[in-house]
Parts: C-alpha cells; structure tokens; sequence
C-alpha cells in the first residue's frame, strides 16, 4: 500500500451536470423565441409584398381594360357594382395567365390570414374604406405582429393590411 498518494475519479459530478443542463435549456428557450419572432415578420413582409405587386398587376389591368376586375364574373366591371370576396376566388380567372403567373395566397391561407378583394369600394384612410360604387378597388389581410388598429370587412373584425386605390 502507498501512502501519501490520493486517487482522484474521473468525471463530472452530479450538480455540474445539471448546470450545463439547465444552461442548455435557457439558451434553446431563447433560440425558439428569436426564430418564431423571425418567421411572424417574414411571413408579414410576404403579405405585404405580396399585396402590393398584386396592386400593381390590378393597375395594369385597370389601364388595358378601364375597370379593375369584377368579383364573381369575368371582365372589368364597367358598373362599378359592390363585389367582393377572396383574392383567388374574385381575380383568378381575370388575372391569370396574362398578368400574373400564379395568384397569390397568405402563408396561412386560413380564418382571417386570406387574402380578401373588393371591388366598388374606396380606400378612405389606414383602416377605413367606403362602398359608394366607384372605380376602385381594396384589398385586405391580417397581419400576425401588428397591434392593430383593426378594420372590420369581409365579415372579419381584425384585419390590420388595407390597401386599394
């Protein structure tokens, strides 16, 4: 037997281990936390963007035709009546080919996340538009991060994206 000299075991003790553990866990908290905030505005800025080419593309239509589309027939609408209705629904057949590839639709698609058209309706301000059977137009989703304000339209009370001639 040697005397003197101590043996030391090899390894991590039982705290250090749930130390590294619970550091672990803080840092894959904050990782979702970051990339779900990240994929909300992308999915926003997509809405936006998306919408806003597709006012452009109305406007050429408008330019070609005299009218913006009308909703639930094909063909501008010269009568200027009150339509409305969703985005792929109401231009779908006006629009495609010809102006646009594909029709555009919110990377949820689902509730109020649709994007929604309307035609005879005019922009009035940020959140506001009035029926009053004119040459214009709307469009309309929600926007997952924006605290408001809302705007009622297409039976829906929290649509925050308003946007048209």
């Amino acid at each position: 037997m040697l005397m003197g000299i101590s043996y030391r075991q090899k390894g991590f003790t039982i705290v250090e281990l749930l130390i590294v553990i619970v550091v672990i866990g803080i840092l894959a908290a904050i990782v979702v936390v970051a990339y779900n905030g990240v994929t909300t505005h992308a999915a926003d800025a997509k809405r936006s963007d998306e919408l806003t080419s597709l006012v452009k593309v109305l406007e050429i239509y408008h330019a070609e035709h005299g009218a913006y589309p009308l909703c639930g027939a094909t063909g501008p609408d010269t009568t200027h009546a009150l339509t409305s209705g969703t985005v792929s629904s109401c231009l779908a057949d006006d629009l495609v080919p010809t102006y646009i590839s594909t029709m555009p639709a919110d990377p949820v698609d689902s509730g109020s996340n649709i994007y929604y058209y309307a035609a005879g309706y005019q922009k009035t301000g940020t959140t506001t538009f009035v029926g009053n059977n004119t040459d214009n137009f709307i469009l309309g989703n929600k926007q997952a991060t924006s605290t408001g304000p809302y705007y009622s339209g297409w039976g829906k009370s929290d649509l925050t994206l308003l946007l048209g001639s």
